[in-house]
């Protein structure tokens, strides 16, 4: 594919003639002899919409509501077809934008005529096309790449612009309309979102459209397991978005194994930028990943939106420019503004919950820790008492090579469960105690006895018997990591996504490990620092 980029950059350049946009200087030129000049070197040239022009009235102190506007970023505006700057920041800084939140939020208007983007779409006609015939190509052969090795297509639908355009793009590509779409629901979606997901469902009612959700109540793990997240510490993503698709997958044909289509793009991040196009390995074991607008511009999106016709999430028409948790700390001004003024309720919830954690931490300014936005950059904990993730052992007097874990939390059965992916398991009780020996693959990939492990329900004591060709060491960190999944766990699914094999289910109330599906593999025992999220997260560290 032919890259947008010249040097690190994209050009938007204005046609005299047509009065539009355009994005290949060179293609246009072969129908039209206007006169061309650079405006912009962003990725960003997107159509401004009523409920936006309306905002942005306010702000300019004149009426623009019948102007039409493009937006090039940073507050960088073509308006009736000349340049001109509107800012926001100072107006929000000042509050202003509470000013008139009522009187936008009482009056919503939603363009549905996309006519007077049409022009745009005409004057980028064979660029457009290009792009278009790009990405089903690539929709295509990935799939017959992968099809075959019994992964099923599949679409991650967020209800954002990208995802659904990708949707449009992979139906008409494979031809068909039975492909799944996930929505991952984290809980933390806009209601805009909801409703344009229902509206998704009921225009296109061949599409199945399958909800993914937690269980987990974001706002008690911000208040009572984890902090509230920053940028520097999204352990959310894990919990409230990969966790539950993952058992999601599991119902798929061709035993869970997807080939997820995904709306991801290099110029959203700098985190981004670096995405291969093909993921054969992902956050979710079971999932190869593909993106086949990768390489598209926000201006991009727009044009094949208006080009299809496509209905999007009205939030883009308030002027949001990504669409996803309404908290994320990752949303810009602009975001956290059009939330206050559509959304008081929302902001009030988060604004107590980032003011409450404050007060944990010790910030002398709860206030100003919130509405400085210092709560988007937290590293750590400042003064709170970091949870204690220290596991002791001890020699034991059983044999030389015998240690003692000692366990916080009182041992029960349940703790069995976690010892499954150390190897088979054979399992006797005696009055004593329960005597379990872990047999495995060694490093001669013989099958044989590893070690025997002695647990006494109602202590804190793990009795730890290697055999002499075992490195202690490295069991008994297997062992503790295992250990502190059983003292910290508080079902948050995040080790469900983790097994290659799907063998791990924490949705039914507790740990579970099928052993069925389990191939000792140890991918889940270490997968997070400490080998728990909570632990990782709450220890300073954070997944690499």
């Amino acid at each position: 594919m032919k890259r947008l980029f010249k040097d690190g950059q994209a050009m938007i350049y204005w046609c005299q003639k047509c009065g539009e946009p355009i994005f290949d200087k060179e293609l246009h030129a072969c129908k039209c002899d206007g006169k061309i000049k650079q405006i912009s070197s962003s990725t960003t040239c997107n159509p401004v919409f009523l409920q936006e022009r309306k905002m942005l009235s306010y702000i300019a102190g004149d009426d623009l509501t019948s102007a039409k506007m493009w937006d090039l970023g940073s507050g960088h505006y073509i308006v009736n077809g000349e340049k001109r700057d509107i800012r926001y920041k100072a107006w929000y800084d000042a509050k202003e934008h509470l000013k008139y939140a009522d009187r936008l939020r009482s009056n919503i208007e939603i363009e549905e005529d996309y006519s007077p983007y049409y022009g745009a779409v005409e004057a980028n006609l064979e660029y457009l096309k290009k792009l278009i015939l790009e990405a089903e190509m690539y929709t295509i052969s990935v799939y017959k790449k992968f099809s075959p090795k019994g992964f099923y297509p599949t679409i991650s639908f967020s209800g954002g612009k990208d995802s659904t355009v990708v949707s449009k793009i992979v139906r008409d590509a494979l031809q068909t309309a039975s492909i799944p779409h996930f929505f991952g629901d984290t809980t933390l979606e806009f209601a805009e979102t909801y409703e344009y997901t229902e509206t998704f469902r009921k225009e296109n009612p061949f599409v199945p459209m399958l909800p993914s959700e937690t269980d987990n109540d974001f706002f008690y793990f911000c208040n009572h397991v984890m902090c509230p997240p920053s940028q520097h510490d999204r352990w959310c993503c894990n919990i409230f978005k990969t966790s539950n698709l993952n058992k999601e997958l599991e119902y798929l044909p061709k035993n869970g194994k997807s080939l997820s289509f995904l709306g991801i793009r290099h110029s959203e991040s700098v985190a981004r930028s670096t995405y291969e196009r093909t993921q054969e390995e992902s956050k979710i074991s079971t999932q190869i990943n593909a993106m086949p607008i990768i390489e598209w511009k926000d201006y991009d999106v727009w044009l094949y939106i208006v080009y299809k016709n496509i209905r999007f999430n009205n939030c883009y028409q308030y002027g949001y420019k990504r669409v996803g948790c309404w908290c994320c700390p990752n949303n810009s001004d602009l975001s956290m503004m059009l939330t206050e003024i559509y959304h008081p309720d929302y902001i009030a919830k988060w604004k107590k919950t980032i003011m409450d954690f404050a007060k944990r931490d010790g910030r002398t300014d709860p206030e100003a820790y919130y509405e400085e936005g210092k709560w988007k950059v937290r590293r750590g904990i400042k003064d709170s008492q970091q949870m204690n993730v220290t596991i002791a052992d001890t020699a034991c007097n059983l044999s030389d090579k015998a240690r003692n874990i000692i366990v916080e939390k009182k041992i029960s059965k349940d703790i069995i469960e976690l010892f499954k992916p150390l190897g088979k398991l054979d399992i006797i009780e005696k009055k004593d105690a329960t005597y379990i020996s872990v047999f495995d693959r060694d490093k001669s990939n013989e099958f044989r006895k590893c070690c025997e492990l002695i647990i006494t329900v109602g202590t804190n004591v793990i009795k730890v018997l290697p055999e002499d060709r075992i490195d202690i060491n490295m069991l008994i960190n297997r062992i503790k990591c295992q250990v502190r999944k059983y003292q910290m766990c508080v079902r948050c699914h995040s080790c469900d996504s983790v097994c290659p094999y799907g063998a791990i289910d924490t949705t039914q109330g507790y740990y579970h490990i099928d052993e069925r599906k389990c191939a000792h593999c140890k991918a889940c025992i270490a997968h997070y620092y400490n080998g728990c999220i909570i632990s990782e997260r709450n220890s300073g560290k954070k997944e690499a």
